[in-house]
């Protein structure tokens, strides 16, 4: 029985290791995080805007209904 206590202390100190690994390598990796305006993070998230915010037709085509067979018919019996 005294080992099925010392693996359980390993157990246990092994997953309060890790969790404190984990915690100081997430804080390493947001320590200089950058802060932008809303209007940057969009444009940085999006790319497809050049510096000066003109349109560069990257995703023109994208969303729109046609591409996705979207009628603008309502309810079930439009079909």
């Amino acid at each position: 029985m005294p080992a099925v206590g010392a693996l359980f202390a390993l157990l246990v100190v092994l997953s309060i290791a890790g969790t404190i690994g984990l915690w100081y390598a997430i804080d390493g990796e947001t320590d200089d995080t950058r802060i932008m305006s809303r209007g940057d993070a969009e444009r940085a998230a999006r790319k497809d805007t050049d510096e000066n915010g003109a349109d560069t037709g990257a995703n023109r085509d994208r969303g729109a209904d046609t591409a996705w067979s979207v009628d603008d018919r309502e309810g079930d019996d439009a079909r």
